[in-house]
C-alpha cells in the first residue's frame, strides 16, 4: 500500500511541477497550452497526491496495528 502511495504521491508532483513549468514558459510563446487543459492536470495531480498521501498513511497505520 505504501509503494502505491508513494507513487502516486511522485507522479501528483511531477503533474503538477510539470505544469507549472509549461505555464511558465508559456508566457514566453503565449497560447500554446490552453487554460483549461492545464486546470484539469493540476487538478489530476492534486487529486493523485491526496490519494497518495492517504494510501501512505493508512499503510502507516495499518503498520503499528496490525490485524
Amino acid at each position: 500500500m505504501q509503494r502505491l502511495g508513494f507513487s502516486f504521491v511522485l507522479f501528483g508532483l511531477t503533474l503538477v511541477l510539470g505544469v507549472v513549468g509549461v505555464m511558465l514558459t508559456d508566457g514566453l510563446a503565449p497560447g500554446r497550452v490552453a487554460p483549461g487543459f492545464a486546470a484539469l492536470a493540476a487538478a489530476t495531480g492534486g487529486v493523485f497526491l491526496v490519494l497518495g498521501l492517504y494510501a501512505l498513511e493508512r499503510g502507516r497505520d495499518g503498520a503499528r496495528h496490525p490485524g
